[in-house]
């Protein structure tokens, strides 16, 4: 990877989960009831939603096994990402990140029914599964970066970064231009990383908006 670096606010970008018309099954548990409202995730499901939303690889039988849409209406409302608590794509998405390096992550197809449960639904699915996680971002660096809090398990300082930075106000060393196009930063709560290939990319379908994109600036570089 060379280049920039950019910063997406994708995780928060709420539409994306919004109300679907779909239905989850995920290993070792039945379907989620046909409802509009999310059924509580079990134990273990949580913990993967929550340890995926951190940018580590999950294994297969972590994630989603399958889904199935019940509501024709509200799904066509859904665009090539939308969030299950995992990220599915399709389409020209799909397409474009199947170009970049995702380190130890990537797309994995993904199994989409009818309301029988037994159709397939038209169309290819495929589950992103986040990979990488890098230590490049200097939160004292950045402008309005502040404390969020120290993750119990490592003890790193985990900072929360505004969505509505203007661009080149998050700071990064040169490490980040190391390895794969799309990571998360440890210290950086609920953001994700990409390349300057990548965002570009991304612009050029026309998903700029929906990964909510800000440029970062290199220490001792230009933005």
């Amino acid at each position: 990877m060379s280049g920039g670096v950019w910063m997406s606010g994708l995780k928060s970008n709420n539409k994306l989960g919004d109300d679907q018309g779909i239905r989850v099954k995920f290993y070792g548990h039945e379907w989620e009831p046909a409802a509009s409202e999310v059924p509580l995730a079990p134990d273990d499901v949580h913990n993967n939603i929550r340890l995926y939303g951190q940018g580590h690889v999950r294994k297969r039988q972590e994630l989603p096994e399958s889904m199935a849409v019940w509501d024709e209406r509200q799904f066509k409302k859904a665009g090539d990402i939308f969030s299950i608590g995992f990220f599915v794509v399709r389409g020209k998405l799909a397409d474009v990140l199947s170009r970049f390096d995702f380190g130890e992550g990537g797309l994995i197809p993904f199994t989409v029914y009818q309301a029988d449960l037994e159709t397939p639904y038209p169309g290819e699915f495929l589950l992103l599964n986040f990979g990488c996680i890098k230590n490049s971002i200097l939160p004292e660096q950045s402008e309005d970066a502040t404390k969020f809090l120290v993750r119990k398990a490592t003890g790193v300082q985990v900072w929360h970064i505004n969505d509505f930075k203007p661009d080149g106000e998050v700071v990064l060393s040169g490490q980040a231009l190391i390895g794969p196009d799309l990571w998360f930063e440890e210290a950086a709560h609920n953001k994700i990383f990409m390349s300057d290939a990548l965002a570009e990319a991304l612009t050029e379908i026309g998903m700029e908006d929906v990964f909510r994109l800000k440029r970062c600036r290199i220490a001792g570089g230009g933005p």
